[in-house]
């Protein structure tokens, strides 16, 4: 799981459209991506319409929101919006269309009075549906929603650069250049036939191999004298792959969506790493430790690896995460599990929780 930011670039007219823009805006932000668009002076001449094409240029996806207006026509009788649309376009740059459900409902002056400007309209919707990603929207929380589900499609089946941390950049280079090696390794094998250079993969553990997986105290807000104050201590616990599978299978937190009747699902990172912590603490404790701890985001990435290799999770763009092999382990794990393994040892730190209510000194 690479952990990439996007630069997504926001279209649409501008005055009829200020709330819904700097929705979709709070929802890129959101996402840890990154809201590129031009509030101060949207597109109305070509010196500024040039300026945007080098900012589309640098984006990985486009959002194109459209209601009742055409817009703004430059001299060749385009909206600066169908012509930001067409630039994208000729870029290759994917386009997610957010189209108004209802039109007809839109006050008279976030609409086009002009037959002509109506005209248009309805040309430029069919030509910016035609095969892309379009979803429907009639309020600010629908597009909103529209948006987040678009973004999540577009980033499984349309994987684009984006942007990394620096420190992570020579992995990223080791990783294209082993890639473009796989492919020319393709090539030469469908050219020679009976050649066959293979390039060695790293061996996945066997599944009763140890790993050693660090558990971090939950931070308790508000509770007690004090706020802010962690419930218990970290703790570091060994336990095999095949042992942690059944707890990480109950509590991976993940969601279904859909984009034109095509489903796939994505994991809910921060409330998957808790929970699964949890779920942890509460097998080596032996009673429930609901919340209390959680295991890091690089854990959670190592587990879904390796059971994605094992065959037990599909791949992100799935339907669904797990295999139905996965599902039958885990029923059949439950039935023999009495709440205790002696598959899970504590190698560092404790479990305790603190008192809520204890004095801090």
């Amino acid at each position: 799981m690479q952990d990439k930011r996007f630069q997504i670039f926001i279209s649409s007219t501008y005055e009829d459209l200020k709330e819904e823009r700097r929705a979709v805006e709070e929802v890129v932000i959101s996402t840890g991506d990154f809201p590129v668009q031009m509030e101060a002076f949207p597109a109305a001449d070509e010196d500024q319409f040039e300026f945007i094409k080098s900012l589309i240029d640098q984006c990985d996806y486009y959002v194109l929101i459209i209601a009742g207006r055409y817009g703004t026509q430059a001299d060749g009788g385009l909206s600066y919006t169908e012509k930001e649309y067409r630039y994208a376009v000729s870029k290759n740059v994917p386009v997610l269309v957010m189209l108004h459900n209802d039109r007809g409902s839109l006050s008279a002056d976030k609409t086009e009075e002009a037959s002509s400007g109506k005209k248009k309209l309805e040309k430029f919707i069919s030509e910016a549906s035609d095969g892309r990603l379009r979803k429907g929207w009639n309020t600010v929380d629908g597009l909103k929603l529209a948006v987040r589900e678009a973004l999540d499609h577009a980033k499984a089946t349309k994987p684009r650069t984006g942007w990394v941390r620096g420190n992570s950049v020579a992995s990223i280079e080791a990783l294209e250049e082993l890639n473009s090696l796989r492919k020319e390794n393709a090539k030469f094998k469908e050219m020679v036939g009976e050649l066959e250079i293979d390039i060695p993969f790293p061996d996945l553990p066997d599944h009763n191999e140890q790993i050693e997986i660090h558990l971090s105290p939950n931070v308790r807000r508000g509770g007690g004298y004090g706020t802010n104050e962690p419930f218990g201590n970290p703790a570091t616990i060994w336990c095999s792959w095949i042992a942690a599978f059944p707890l990480f299978f109950s509590n991976l937190d993940w969601s279904t969506s859909d984009y034109n009747d095509e489903y796939f699902y994505h994991v809910i990172e921060d409330k998957s790493c808790m929970q699964i912590g949890s779920a942890f603490a509460t097998q080596m404790a032996g009673s429930e430790m609901n919340e209390t701890h959680r295991i890091s985001k690089n854990t959670l990435e190592r587990l879904i690896s390796y059971y994605t290799e094992a065959g037990f999770m599909r791949q992100q763009g799935a339907g669904e995460p797990f295999t139905e092999t996965a599902k039958k382990f885990a029923r059949r794990q439950r039935i023999h599990s009495d709440g205790k393994s002696d598959e899970f040892f504590l190698i560092d730190g404790d479990l305790n929780i603190n008192d809520p209510n204890e004095i801090p000194f």
